[in-house]
C-alpha cells in the first residue's frame, strides 16, 4: 500500500514495518431523492453518488514493546493529516483514491505482531488512474501494467493531427469537466469559429474567434483561453465530455495543427 501526498512524495507502508492484510471498498453510495405523492409510492426524482468509507487491515510488526512504541508514533505521523492525500493498493497500481482519514483509529500494544483497521472517507465517489492519457505512452509497469481495460495498442492515442478521431475512454466513468480533470489543448487555423463535436455524446462546444497557428486554445475544465486570455464570454458556453468508451470527435471551422487531450480514467 502506498500514501501519496498532494505534493507528489510517495510514502510504501512496508518501510514502517506494515502489511496490508485486507482491504475493504464498498460500491458508491447512491443517495436517492424523492417526493410523496398521494395515493402511490413515492417518486424519486434525483440520485446522486456520495462518498464512501474504505477500511483497510494492517499489520505491524515489532521487534519488542520498546520498538512497538516507536513504531505507533510513526504510524500515527504516516497516516494522520490535515490535508487529502492518495492511498494506492499494490494489486491495483494503476488506481488511486483521494481520501482523508476517517476517525481516530488504536494501534494495540504488542511486543511482536498486532493486526489494527482503518477508515478513510473518499473525497470523490470514484477512484482515479495514477498516470494521465499524457503519460500513457510511457508505459511504466507500475502505472498501468495490471489495468485490465488497457492493452498495448499502438492506435491508442491522445494527440492528433486531423479533424476527425477516436478518443477512447478506458474507465467506466463519464469524464465531465464541469466535475473531473479534462484539458484540451489545440493549435488550429480558423477564419470565423471552431467547432468540437462529440458524435457520440451530441455534444458541441464552439469557439467563436478566428484562430491561427501562432495561438494556442486551452481549454481547461469549464475555462476557455486563448494564449492566456480568458474567452469563456465568446463561446457557446457548452462543454465536452467523454463517455465510456469511444468517442467520435469531429472538429469543424478550421484546419487542426495539434490537439492534445489529457485526462484521468475515472472508475466506479
Amino acid at each position: 500500500m502506498i500514501i501519496e501526498l498532494l505534493n507528489g512524495s510517495r510514502y510504501d507502508i512496508s518501510d514502517y514495518n506494515l502489511k496490508r492484510l485486507f482491504h475493504y471498498i464498498p460500491s458508491s453510495n447512491i443517495q436517492h431523492n424523492s417526493v410523496e405523492v398521494d395515493g402511490r409510492s413515492d417518486i424519486i426524482v434525483n440520485s446522486k453518488l456520495n462518498n464512501r468509507n474504505i477500511t483497510v487491515e494492517l499489520l505491524y510488526d515489532a521487534n519488542d514493546i520498546f520498538d512497538y512504541y516507536a513504531l505507533r508514533d510513526e504510524i500515527y505521523n504516516l497516516f494522520v493529516r490535515e490535508e487529502s492525500y492518495y492511498i494506492i493498493f499494490k494489486n491495483e497500481p494503476y488506481k488511486r483514491w483521494l481520501v482523508r482519514l476517517g476517525g481516530q483509529f488504536i494501534v494495540p500494544p504488542n511486543p511482536r505482531m498486532q493486526s489494527f483497521e482503518i477508515e478513510f472517507i473518499t473525497i470523490n465517489s470514484y477512484g482515479e488512474s495514477v498516470g494521465t492519457t499524457r503519460t500513457l505512452k510511457e508505459w511504466d509497469l507500475d502505472v498501468w501494467g495490471w489495468n485490465n481495460t488497457i492493452d498495448w495498442d499502438e492506435d491508442l492515442r491522445y494527440v492528433f493531427d486531423t479533424n476527425n478521431f477516436t478518443i477512447k475512454n478506458l474507465g467506466n466513468v463519464t469524464i465531465d469537466p464541469r466535475q473531473h480533470e479534462l484539458q484540451i489543448v489545440a493549435t488550429v487555423n480558423a477564419a470565423d469559429f471552431f467547432r468540437i463535436v462529440n458524435n457520440t455524446t451530441g455534444e458541441t462546444y464552439q469557439l467563436n474567434l478566428p484562430l491561427t497557428y501562432n495561438s494556442t486554445l486551452v481549454i481547461d475544465g469549464i475555462n476557455t483561453k486563448v494564449d492566456g486570455v480568458n474567452y469563456f464570454g465568446s463561446t457557446n458556453r457548452k462543454l465536452i465530455s467523454l463517455a465510456p468508451g469511444d468517442n467520435s470527435i469531429s472538429l469543424v471551422g478550421g484546419q487542426i495543427q495539434r490537439i492534445d487531450w489529457n485526462f484521468r480514467f475515472l472508475y466506479k
